[in-house]
């Protein structure tokens, strides 16, 4: 839950997961993490879903939906390369599910919660259409103009996290060339941009055969914990504390990696604020 810390700070805790395919355990397994953290915001970053709804997969789309629709937190999506037509009835589900609420699919815009705000990443593989429901093709806008618009809408307190099923190129969290390779420009807007904190996923074994689930792009910190589709369940709990209760950078921010229980602290500078 949001636990103000001082009469002029707040405290706010986001877990992040990716690449769940449709698997019982490790949906089962968020749903005991969440009850475990208590967070205020739930991030899956991109495949939710599997692209093949008769693959082995234990759990239907229209399951998956309603599954994360009863999370107790707040929930928030950007798109895998595997949430394609299936998202339709993952979608109608969500939207029929015993809690009534939005469905934030993220693409090329910010979620403001509070005083965090949280920039979602399309992702360029797979077919986007149905997860846009009617919105704009990322894919018109190759330049990323859309960020710019972005960080001049919400300035500094947009490079707070990012959210990104597909890794910025470089580091030890994706493979080098091939499907599960990073997006170099992905890692031009965040040289560019220098955001605090960057979650991906998409390459669920790299970091796992590298023993690294975070590394440093200049003054970002890059998170990818992997995942293993018969669990254990593999995510991140994001702690940030922030000075007031209007949108703004963090005074400062834990990340946690399980099921490790591995952390790292992030420097942020007073010069960003």
């Amino acid at each position: 839950m949001t636990v103000p810390s001082s009469p002029s700070s707040i405290r706010l805790t986001v877990l992040t997961v990716s690449d769940l395919h449709q698997s019982l355990v490790l949906y089962v397994e968020l749903e005991e993490a969440v009850r475990m953290h208590r967070p205020d915001l739930v991030a899956v970053v991109g495949d939710c879903l599997d692209l093949d709804d008769a693959g082995g997969r234990e759990l239907t789309r229209t399951e998956c939906g309603r599954r994360l629709n009863a999370l107790p937190s707040e929930v928030i999506f950007v798109r895998g390369n595997h949430e394609s037509e299936g998202w339709i009835a993952f979608r109608n589900a969500w939207r029929s599910g015993r809690r009534m609420r939005a469905l934030n699919a993220l693409n090329c815009e910010a979620f403001v919660h509070g005083p965090l705000v949280v920039v979602g990443f399309p992702c360029r593989l797979g077919d986007e259409f149905h997860y846009l429901d009617g919105r704009k093709p990322s894919h018109e806008d190759r330049s990323n103009t859309w960020l710019e618009q972005v960080m001049r809408r919400h300035g500094a307190a947009a490079r707070t996290v990012w959210l990104m099923h597909e890794p910025p190129a470089g580091t030890r969290l994706s493979a080098e060339v091939g499907p599960m390779a990073g997006r170099i420009e992905w890692l031009a807007v965040v040289e560019r941009y220098s955001p605090l904190l960057v979650v991906c996923g998409h390459d669920h074994s790299t970091p796992l055969r590298h023993s690294t689930w975070h590394e440093r792009v200049r003054e970002t910190q890059v998170v990818n914990v992997g995942q293993k589709l018969d669990g254990t369940l593999h995510y991140s709990v994001v702690e940030m504390e922030f000075p007031g209760s209007t949108a703004c950078l963090p005074r400062s921010v834990r990340v946690t990696a399980f099921p490790w229980d591995q952390r790292v602290e992030l420097e942020v500078k007073s010069s960003w604020h």
